[in-house]
């Protein structure tokens, strides 16, 4: 029987719950599966969803396109990877932003997409999550990912002040 395999990922945002967005996507599934497939529009004569009546097949052969959907994982496991977006109310990141700022003279906050095992988690627990690198973008994830010590020297004087800024809010 032909088949076609479809694999990929979700990169789920931090305004959306997993549970949420496996349900929505299993009624996608769902959707085409109940839907008149007959309705689809196609590449031409022999690219269709459904074979007619005059078309010969093997026994338990099917005629009609199905769509099945096959998680590489359970729920749990990918809550695990949760999106994630911090506080930039709170005080972690304000002293961060200072810290960056005193250490650099102007400090420009961003965001990226990824994935983080446990952050969300620690974050719902109430975990004041602020996310930060020191590293060189340009190499980021690449195979021969580095930094430079003066990066480091720099991100050890930055981490520092953070914590000094913290005890003094905590004081």
């Amino acid at each position: 029987c032909p088949e076609t395999t479809v694999s990929g990922d979700i990169r789920l945002s931090p305004f959306y719950e997993v549970e949420d967005v496996m349900k929505a996507v299993q009624s996608y599934v769902d959707d085409l599966n109940n839907f008149d497939l007959e309705q689809l529009p196609v590449k031409g004569e022999w690219s269709k969803f459904v074979l007619g009546s005059d078309v010969m097949t093997q026994p338990n052969e099917l005629k009609r396109g199905l769509v099945e959907l096959k998680w590489q994982g359970d729920e749990d496991t990918f809550k695990l990877y949760a999106g994630v977006a911090v506080s930039v109310a709170s005080d972690g990141h304000k002293a961060l932003v200072q810290a960056c700022r005193e250490a650099n003279g102007s400090v420009k906050p961003f965001s990226v997409n990824g994935s983080l095992p446990l952050v969300k988690n620690m974050q719902k627990s109430g975990f004041d999550i602020q996310l930060c690198g020191f590293g060189l973008m340009s190499v980021y994830h690449g195979v021969n990912e580095y930094c430079t010590v003066a990066d480091m020297k720099k991100a050890y004087e930055i981490l520092c002040r953070v914590v000094c800024l913290l005890e003094t809010t905590a004081a």
